[in-house]
């Protein structure tokens, strides 16, 4: 019987939990130490934008994990192993078995592990320490005035979306920093120009802005899923930002991309008063029928913006 907390191990301040996660497991292990911005943006993250047509609050997870955790984070050099399980699989015993091993051999090393729903919150989270006697994990789910309770091994894996994800982090490797740019640049063209998405009642890019305005429009969006994307989204396109200022500033062979980073500057002033019109507030999310004119004018103000934007990276990165 063992028992073992990683004390320094604490979610990151991000919007995108995934990303508060790995920035919470990878500056604890010494593996990252720049600003969450960058994180968001070197790995492709801040280029997510991806809406259910009916602003399900599901719209900001709804991509496949496995392999997009696998490649942002080998975009920074981080070597990971990842596995992801349906919790109605017949061999799900055994799944969670090893996975219960597999966390605590981690945290015996020091690192703590990325999972997915460790608390009720249906969202990513970390795990930093177990406890064998009592059968459990600590964990931080990352969101304030969220208790952090401890999550039963027999629990892993078990949430209204009944998923057994983990990520666990195996070492790091320098990357030559104008390939980080470049690939996380090459990505982000991918997202935006996305022509099919993984579930149809989801969109990604340029095509996410339709199902936006049009749940706005028809006005069957979700009060909760409206607010929480749009505050994940406001976050995220000010990392994007951010991120293309950057990139403009350092990189000795990306030139032209200040354009794109005040287009961006423009797109992520207008998501952030959206999400001051319909902001998050847990359960108690409401969005008041009399924004939502002036929210749907924002959005389809912000789409041509991000549009412009995404011509001008294109045009830098083919050069």
């Amino acid at each position: 019987m063992g028992r073992k907390v990683l004390e320094n191990v604490r979610m990151g301040d991000c919007w995108t939990m995934y990303i508060g996660a790995v920035d919470g497991v990878l500056r604890a292990a010494g593996w990252w130490s720049d600003e969450t911005y960058l994180l968001m943006g070197m790995t492709g993250m801040a280029f997510h934008f991806i809406m259910h047509k009916a602003a399900c609050p599901s719209s900001v997870t709804v991509y496949p994990w496995d392999q997009e955790h696998l490649t942002m984070l080998d975009r920074i050099g981080v070597y990971s192993e990842i596995f992801c399980g349906d919790a109605t699989m017949n061999t799900f015993e055994l799944m969670q078995r090893e996975a219960v091993e597999r966390i605590k051999a981690s945290i015996d090393r020091g690192i703590g592990v990325v999972v997915w729903a460790p608390s009720p919150v249906l969202e990513f989270g970390i795990v930093n320490g177990y406890d064998d006697e009592d059968g459990v994990f600590f964990i931080d789910s990352g969101i304030p005035g969220q208790a952090n309770d401890p999550l039963l091994y027999t629990n892993l894996g078990k949430s209204e979306v009944p998923l057994l994800f983990w990520q666990i982090f195996k070492g790091k490797v320098e990357v030559n920093r104008e390939k980080v740019f470049r690939d996380s640049l090459r990505y982000g063209i991918g997202e935006w120009n996305k022509v099919f998405h993984m579930n149809p009642d989801y969109s990604s890019g340029r095509k996410a802005y339709d199902n936006l305005i049009g749940t706005l429009e028809r006005g069957d969006y979700g009060p909760f899923g409206l607010c929480y994307n749009m505050a994940v989204y406001a976050d995220a396109k000010d990392c994007l930002a951010r991120y293309l200022k950057y990139v403009a500033a350092e990189s000795p062979d990306l030139k032209g991309l200040g354009r794109a980073a005040t287009l961006y500057r423009e797109v992520a002033a207008d998501f952030r008063r959206i999400a001051e019109l319909v902001p998050f507030r847990g359960g108690q999310s409401q969005a008041d029928g009399a924004v939502v004119p002036e929210v749907t004018r924002l959005v389809k103000a912000a789409r041509p913006l991000e549009e412009e934007a995404m011509t001008v990276i294109e045009e830098v990165v083919g050069k």
